[in-house]
Parts: structure tokens; sequence; C-alpha cells
């Protein structure tokens, strides 16, 4: 005898099931889609600046917290900024190393973001977050949040993610970049340095 479901698809669409998508619901979704493409370009400049075999940089990145992935990603260009040489339009090695410390603070507060919206729950247009540290004890936190409010999180994340993504133009590792929806190129001086698939191992 069973005595607790098991999972089984229904092989309903979403539109069958649950009709128009609830706002709330798909802003959180997008925070979580944007933060998905923050975190994935993270690993990507660590397989790029640590040079290593693209199998062998996922290996050593897959289990890392975003957290863990930003420490290991800052300090690989502290360890390769002697070596680099910033664009003639670009800032030099101190101020690169200042926009990486810039960089690494908007980063964080992404995540914050994405830990804060994520990890609460929702009653219908309130939120509520229950913590309890040791040096505060038990709080409850509540506001009221709509989803304007969690798209603008998601556009701040995204945002940051971009500008990570321009990271290795900045450092002068890269003189272009493409995008093409699929796939991600830095080139240097017309030759391809790495090209990165969305979704896949790359």
């Amino acid at each position: 005898m069973k005595y607790f479901h098991d999972f089984e698809s229904t092989g309903l669409s979403f539109a069958e099931r649950v009709g128009d998508p609830e706002e709330l619901d798909a802003a959180i979704g997008k925070i979580t889609l944007d933060f998905q493409y923050l975190e994935d370009t993270a690993r990507n400049l660590i397989v790029l600046l640590s040079k290593a075999d693209s199998k062998v940089a996922h290996i050593m990145t897959a289990e890392l917290s975003f957290r863990q992935k930003l420490d290991v990603l800052a300090s690989l260009v502290r360890h390769l900024l002697p070596t680099l040489s910033p664009s003639s339009d670009g800032p030099s090695a101190q101020d690169a190393q200042e926009a990486l410390r810039e960089l690494v603070v908007v980063c964080r507060r992404a995540e914050e973001f994405r830990n804060t919206y994520l990890h609460s729950r929702y009653f219908r247009e309130r939120r509520s977050k229950i913590s309890a540290k040791g040096k505060q004890g038990l709080r409850v936190y509540r506001e009221a949040v709509d989803s304007g409010a969690l798209l603008d999180a998601a556009d701040f994340i995204g945002c940051v993610g971009s500008d990570l993504e321009s990271l290795p133009l900045l450092l002068g590792l890269a003189d272009s970049m493409t995008d093409d929806g699929r796939s991600i190129s830095y080139f240097k001086h017309g030759t391809v340095l790495a090209t990165f698939k969305f979704g896949e191992l790359t």
C-alpha cells in the first residue's frame, strides 16, 4: 500500500491547468531566471580567466554557491590583473581593480535581492520573512509587495549580469563580444577567445 503521492506528469499545458499566469508568480520567476543568467556569467568568466579545460572548469564550479563563484572570479582577476593590458580608452590597472570591487558589491546586492524575494512567504500581495539569528532572536518582517517591485529587482539582477558579462572588455582581455541570444563569444584581435552556449557545457 502506498501512503504518499509519487510524481506523475499530467501532460497538460500551463494554460490548461492554471489559465492566465499571475503577475506576482511571473515576476518571481523572472528574478530566478535573471539570477541564473548572472550566475552562469560568473561561471563562464571563471572558465575564460582560468584557461582550464571547459569540462575541468565545470567540475570545479558546478557545486559552488554563487558567492563562492564570485570569490573565485574576483581572486582570478586580481591574480591576472598585473599581466593584463586594459584598452587605451579603458581604465588603468588601479581603476580596473576599483571597478572590480564595485562589480563585486553589486553582484552581492543582486544575490541579496534573489535571497530576499525567493526565501520569503507570500500571501496575496504581502511578503513575510522569518529569521531567528542568535544576536536578534525571532523576528518576522512583513511588507506589501507587487509585481512591479519584483520586476525592478529582476531588472537590476539582469543589468548586473550584463555588466559582469562585459568584464573581459573592461580588463582588455577581449576587445569585442557578440551575443546572438543562443551564445556569447569573446574576441581578441578578431580571434575567438571563448564561446559559451546558453544552457550547455561549452
